[in-house]
Parts: structure tokens; C-alpha cells; sequence
């Protein structure tokens, strides 16, 4: 068997020559609508869109229940065989003769297309997995060459375009394409796969079954949807393209168009290569507010000045910028056993939503002589909503992205530990560390792929802005700085925030380490009362190594004093295993904190440096009061 990247090397090449052949296909029904006056050019694409989707809309049960009950190096292979013999009959039987026939043999041949992808994109978890390479990582890789993909396949139905009678030449070239691709999908294996074997009744009942389950999930429904609208205002957009350039009319500006797309396909395929870099699982979503609204931007200029070229390459980054964060979301958030299902669910809801807005702008053209210039401002429109929208969604995760960027020339961070890449992604979840550092918060946010609430000391949490940063984007928990206190509402809101499922990080020393030898202050008994309220709550411990010495902790004096500024520090975080802490350590506060000191400390011996000893615990008389 080849290698885990080499198999993912060979998924890419196949689907690469797949939609090639698809988009070929599509451009060369789409200039034969035209040809043929069957409506106005300029509603030509609008028209052949429908054909091309239709499968994707009728076929999803079946889709989803192949996919998820056969091995998927079966389906992909079927399908794409499929594709092969249908392109041959079809240039067989219909060469250049009927536009409507041909509009009815595209929708024939997208029967298997439809189902290659949905197990294209149901594979790639597992290859993430098994090639140990982020899923953000995949999907940028794979949507580099879908985009070029897309975009060389249309101009190769332009070039190929002819209407000369016999075997079509754009129909010969795909269904070369469709060869390569069924030859490249023979070695795609990844034996972490999960497919559930069923009979078709009942694998066809899991597709309804795992449709409700993925709808009520915020995360695959809020992605699912927001992927949707995107790829339908890309499609649609390009219509618009078309129009404009004339191409769906004899003394159309192919050149134009060539050069729109190119530069499009290449801006495309660049955002997702950018993306791609993020590997974190749910700040990647912080680059789509920013690529929402530059998509925005793009789409004004082409409606306000008439011109493609200025911002095609535009369009296309930041396009790539907002695809590639969804589509790794959506598929890291389906279960495992039903990802082909899921893949077919958002399948149906995109191409539902595109076939919804294909007809308005089919209507628009045809029957209101709504020109190319004018559908480009009312897909800015819808843009404009749709960023505002990801803004209010997504503004701590984009807040996060931006800090990422600015803190990235300083510090270099690695997790550690088996248990680093088993973090669950749900919480609730209590994460505790040593503290080391201000920045600590953020370097555990590196690490974890939630959005940790970390309690605050009120020193740090009230400074000007910091204020409002950590209340309103960060919701961190407040906690007064204070040798005693009676009360201590950020427990309660601690508590609160597990109760909803959410993380919490908590630094029980309640103070940052002054000492160069590593060790642990005395835990405070907060985080005894938060696990007495919640003895269910799983506790990942780690350790964070490099962080004393930085330039915000107390080496040589206090943060930022007597230090020069952080460029390209290590800072390493060990993980332990999530655990629920045993009832008969619970019952005890002194044994909790014992417990979680001495886990933490264990925990410096994951990345290979030597465990101190655990120190002695103060007397419970100079410990009155909660310090969390």
C-alpha cells in the first residue's frame, strides 16, 4: 500500500481530473444552449445550472447511503467509471445536435459526479488523520486544485468549443479526464475510515436520520448553511462574469473571460493555500469575516466600474479564504459514522440554495433584462449581509486569528503529549496549568481547540481596553485581586460556563511564578469548589514550559521590565489525559489540591525535562478565604 500522503497525493490528482472534466463538460453545454437561441446568452448559464445540480438535489439519500454504508474507495472508483461510460455514449449519440438533450444527458452524467463528491470530502478526516496533517491543512490542499481545476475546465470547453457535426472535442477531452480519474482513484484507501455497513432500506433511513442529526448541531448547521450561501453566490457570480464578457455570444470576449478566470482561479487557489496554514480547528474560522468582506469589496468594484479584471484575483483569494474554513468545520463536526451522509446533506442544502438563486437570476435575465453589470450589485448585496453576518458570528474567533498573527513572530508553540491531539472538541471541560507568564491564556488558546474562558485576575482584566476585550470578546472570568475574601462569584460563574459546555481555564496558583526553579505555588481551593459542584467534569492538566523568562513574566523583575521583548520563543505546553478526579480525592479539598499539583508538575515529564518536587502545602490557617 503506498503511503498516507501519497494515497491523499492520488485523491487530489483524481479529483483534480474529475472536475475538469465536469466544468469542461458544463461550459460546452452551456455555449451549445447559446448557440441554439433556445433563451438570451446571457441566461444561458442560468439555464444549464439547474441540469448540472439537479442530482445533487435528487439523488442525496442514495448518495449519503452509498457513501456511508460502502467502502469509499469502492464508490469513488464506481462513480467515476460511471462518469467515463456515460461521456463516452453520450458523444456518441448526441455530438452537437440538441441543446436539450444534452441538458438532460449533463444531469445523467452529474449522477456520478454528485456521488464522487460526497465521498471525496467524506475521505478527507481520515486522510487528515493518517497523514497527521491538520484538516484545514487537507481542505487547502484539495481546494487548490479544485479551484484551478474549475476554472481551466470551463476555459477548455471555451477553447474546445466547436460546431462542427461528429464526437465533440471538448466531450473527447473529458472523457480522457474522467480515465485519469477513475486510475487515480484506485489507491485512495485510509483504513481509519468509518463506513457503516447496511442494507439500502436502511441506509437510505440514515440519511434522514443523520440530516436531523447534523441540523440540530450548531456547529454543522451554522457551517453547512454559511458554506451554502457562499458557493452559491460563486455561482451565480460567474454567470454574471459570462454575461458580461459577451462569451455566450458569437463576437463574444473569450480573451476577457480567460483572463477573469485565470486570474480568479489563481487567487482562489492562493486563499486557500493561506488558509491553509492555519491549522487550528476553530480559529481558521476567523479568516472568514475577513474574507466575507473582502469578497465584498471585490464585488462592488466589478458592479460600480464595470471591470472583471481589476478584481477577479481579489475575488478569488478571498474566496479561497472563506471555503477552505468551512468546509474543514463542517467536516471535523459530522460524526465519524456519518460522514458520506453528511457530505450528501450538504450537497442537497447548497445546491437547493443555488438552484433557488440560479432561477431568480435566470428570471432577472430573461425577463426584467437584468444586465451582467447589475446582477454583480445585487450579488454584492447579498454579500453584504453575509459578511455582516460572519462578523457578528465570528468576531472572537477572527480576534483570535488577528493576535495569532501579531504574536506569531514572538513565540513558537507546540503542544505536547499523546493526549494533545485527543483534546475532546466539546466541552465541558476544565483545563488547569501552571503560571508561568500574562500571555499563558493565549498560548493554551494555541493549543486547545475551544474557546477557553480563563479565569483573570482583576490587576489584568481592568487595565483600559483589556476591559472590554476580555468581557465582551473573550468573556474571560473576572477574579478580584485579594489576600481574603468571603465571597467568590467567579466560581458561580465558572460554574455556570460548565454547565453550558464550555472550557474553562484556570491557573490555580493564583499568581504568576517569580522562581527560575520550576515548580508550583500552593493551589488555591477554588478549583476544589468547582469540582465538588461538578465531580463529572473531565480535568486536562498541563504544563507550560518557556514561559518564565519571557518578556511578561518575572524573570529579572516584573513583566516587561528588565527584558527585551520576545522574537521567536519556544513555549512548549505538555497535555495530560483528560480525567474525571476519583470521589474519594473530591471529598477532600487538601487531597484535590495535592492531586492536581502534583498531576501538573508530572506533567513537565511529557516533554522529556525532569519533574520537581512537589512542594509542601501552607498551613490551612494562612490559607482562610478562596483564592482561585
Amino acid at each position: 500500500m503506498l503511503p498516507a500522503r501519497l494515497r491523499l497525493a492520488s485523491l487530489w490528482l483524481s479529483q483534480v481530473a474529475r472536475v475538469l472534466a465536469d466544468n469542461c463538460l458544463r461550459m460546452f453545454v452551456v455555449l451549445l444552449v447559446a448557440r441554439a437561441g433556445v433563451v438570451e446568452s446571457r441566461a444561458a448559464w442560468f439555464q444549464v445550472t439547474p441540469f448540472f445540480i439537479l442530482p445533487f438535489l435528487l439523488f442525496a439519500p442514495l448518495h449519503g447511503a452509498l457513501s456511508n454504508s460502502l467502502p469509499k474507495r469502492a464508490v469513488l472508483v464506481g462513480s467515476s467509471g460511471f462518469a467515463l461510460i456515460v461521456s463516452i455514449l453520450l458523444g456518441l449519440a448526441l455530438g452537437n445536435e440538441s441543446a436539450g438533450s444534452w441538458c438532460v444527458g449533463l444531469a445523467l452524467l452529474m449522477v456520478g459526479g454528485a456521488l464522487y463528491s460526497a465521498t471525496r470530502y467524506a475521505l478527507l478526516p481520515a486522510a487528515a488523520q493518517e497523514t497527521d496533517v491538520p484538516l484545514s491543512r487537507v481542505n487547502g490542499w484539495i481546494e487548490m486544485g479544485g479551484a484551478a481545476a474549475v476554472v481551466l475546465g470551463l476555459l477548455l470547453g471555451v477553447w474546445l468549443d466547436s460546431p462542427q457535426p461528429g464526437f465533440p472535442p471538448a466531450v473527447m477531452a473529458a472523457v480522457g479526464l474522467n480515465a485519469l480519474g477513475l486510475l487515480a482513484a484506485v489507491p485512495v484507501y485510509f483504513k481509519t475510515d468509518v463506513w457503516r455497513p447496511e442494507a439500502l432500506a436502511p441506509a437510505l433511513g440514515g440519511f434522514f436520520r443523520d440530516g436531523r442529526r447534523i441540523l440540530r448541531s450548531k456547529e454543522t448547521r451554522g457551517s453547512m448553511l454559511a458554506l451554502a450561501g457562499f458557493l452559491s453566490l460563486v455561482v451565480v457570480g460567474t454567470g454574471a462574469v459570462l454575461g458580461h464578457t459577451g462569451v455566450l455570444q458569437a463576437d463574444g470576449n473569450r480573451a476577457l473571460l480567460a483572463d477573469a478566470l485565470v486570474l480568479a482561479g489563481a487567487g482562489a487557489a492562493l486563499g486557500s493555500l493561506v488558509a491553509s496554514f492555519q491549522g487550528h480547528p476553530r480559529r481558521v474560522l476567523g479568516l472568514v469575516p475577513l474574507g466575507a468582506t473582502g469578497m465584498l469589496a471585490a464585488l462592488a468594484w466589478a458592479a460600480a466600474f464595470g471591470d472583471l479584471l481589476g478584481p477577479s484575483a481579489v475575488l478569488g483569494f478571498m474566496g479561497g479564504m472563506v471555503n477552505v474554513p468551512l468546509r474543514s468545520t463542517y467536516q471535523a463536526a459530522v460524526p465519524a459514522d456519518a460522514r458520506g451522509n453528511g457530505m450528501a446533506v450538504a450537497n442537497f442544502f447548497y445546491y437547493g440554495l443555488l438552484s433557488l438563486l440560479s432561477l431568480a437570476f435566470f428570471g432577472l435575465a430573461s425577463f426584467a433584462n437584468l444586465d451582467s453589470v447589475a446582477q454583480l450589485g445585487l450579488l454584492a448585496l447579498l454579500a453584504a449581509g453575509g459578511a455582516a453576518l460572519t462578523w457578528r458570528v465570528l468576531f472572537r474567533q477572527c480576534f483570535e486569528q488577528i493576535l495569532e498573527l501579531v504574536l506569531w513572530p514572538m513565540y513558537r508553540i507546540r503542544g505536547h503529549g499523546p493526549a494533545s491531539k485527543r483534546i475532546p472538541r466539546h466541552g465541558p471541560l476544565l483545563v488547569i496549568a501552571n503560571h508561568t507568564a500574562w500571555f499563558d491564556p493565549a498560548w493554551l488558546g494555541k493549543v486547545f481547540p475551544h474557546a477557553l474562558h480563563p479565569m483573570m485576575t482583576s490587576d489584568f482584566y481592568d487595565l483600559p481596553v483589556m476591559r472590554w476585550i476580555m468581557r465582551h470578546v473573550v468573556q474571560a472570568i473576572r477574579v478580584q485581586a485579594s489576600a481574603f475574601r468571603r465571597e467568590a462569584p467567579e466560581l458561580r460563574e465558572a460554574i455556570a460556563w460548565l454547565n453550558q459546555g464550555e472550557v474553562v481555564a484556570l491557573f490555580p496558583e493564583g499568581r504568576l511564578r517569580r522562581a527560575a526553579e520550576p515548580s508550583v505555588w500552593n493551589f488555591g481551593q477554588g478549583v476544589w469548589h468547582i469540582l465538588r459542584e461538578r465531580p463529572d467534569t473531565p480535568v486536562v492538566v498541563c504544563w507550560i514550559e518557556g514561559g518564565f523568562g519571557s518578556y511578561t513574566s518575572y524573570f529579572k523583575g516584573r513583566p516587561t521590565v528588565n527584558k527585551r521583548p520576545d522574537w521567536w520563543r519556544r513555549i512548549d505546553v505538555a497535555v495530560s489525559d483528560p480525567q474525571v478526579l476519583p470521589l474519594e480525592v473530591l471529598a477532600d479539598q487538601r487531597a484535590t489540591r495535592v492531586f492536581l499539583m502534583r498531576a501538573c508538575l508530572s506533567a513537565r515529564g511529557i516533554l522529556g525535562l525532569e519533574v520537581p518536587k512537589l512542594p509542601e502545602l501552607a498551613d490551612e490557617e494562612k490559607e482562610k478565604g478562596t483564592n482561585a
